[in-house]
């Protein structure tokens, strides 16, 4: 903890920009909301290192899921090669979070994971590859494809074909098909949103799915800096500003135990 107080600031200025700073003066009212997403942004190892340790992962396990990593370099080469042919390189997609998104999956080996937001499917990929290593889990992935899809390309079009087994993909509005999934499924390990990111629909996910989300269960949001949905849903749960880490701009944290925060 003592070590945290020093090594955090530190990160903090490598991270923050003068945009950072002239919005949170811009709004004082949304300064420490602005403090407190910069305060849990961290490394990649200590995003690792935060949720594996509350799972009570052993070496072993890590090892294992950083050699999974590293062992499945040319898929992730691959998926690079595809997505350039979007001037950005990503297409709208999350790209640096990508690796600790297979890392997680690893270490909390999910039965049922749900992501809403596709797209050409990146973070699909990394999921599905990872569900393939555990050799368990399923996931299942709601899209309303974006305008900026490659010509003759539907959601998902970068996904493998070996690992299309493990995975169920619903097109359309998550408004529309979120609960009926929910409804279908039941219980889930593991939620990502990555779909619309305003207010309102990003807090309308969050409340939609924590009922469904087991306890112990892994809750993740892509920008979560975009507004203050996030920090408002964990606020309205209860959730300690201790629970949670950010990495680039995914946050996340387990939801507890305690069944009243239901």
């Amino acid at each position: 903890m003592i070590t945290e107080l020093f090594r955090q600031p530190k990160y903090i200025l490598t991270i923050t920009k003068l945009k950072h700073i002239y919005d949170a003066l811009r709004e004082p009212h949304h300064a420490i909301k602005v403090f407190k997403y910069h305060y849990r942004r961290v490394s990649e190892p200590a995003f690792i290192d935060f949720f594996s340790k509350q799972w009570g992962c052993s070496d072993r396990d890590i090892i294992q899921a950083y050699t999974g990593l590293t062992d499945n370099a040319p898929l992730w080469q691959e998926i690079k090669e595809k997505l350039s042919v979007y001037p950005s390189g990503y297409g709208l997609q999350m790209t640096r979070e990508l690796p600790c998104l297979y890392l997680l999956i690893r270490l909390t080996q999910p039965d049922t994971v749900i992501e809403t937001g596709v797209s050409s499917g990146a973070s699909s990929t990394y999921i599905l590859r990872s569900l393939h290593d555990n050799n368990r889990g399923r996931l299942y992935s709601i899209d309303l494809p974006p305008e900026n899809l490659p010509e003759g390309k539907e959601s998902g079009w970068i996904v493998p074909q070996y690992l299309r087994n493990r995975w169920s993909l619903h097109i359309g509005d998550s408004k529309e098909l979120l609960e009926p999934l929910l409804d279908s499924v039941g219980e889930i390990d593991c939620f990502m949103h990555d779909s619309l990111h305003t207010y309102e629909h990003m807090l309308w996910e969050f409340r939609t799915v924590w009922k469904h989300l087991r306890s112990g269960g892994l809750l993740l949001s892509h920008d979560v800096g975009a507004n203050d949905a996030f920090l408002d849903f964990m606020q309205e749960k209860c959730i300690p500003w201790s629970k949670y880490r950010v990495v680039h701009v995914l946050g996340g944290f387990i939801k507890p135990n305690d069944r009243k925060r239901d």
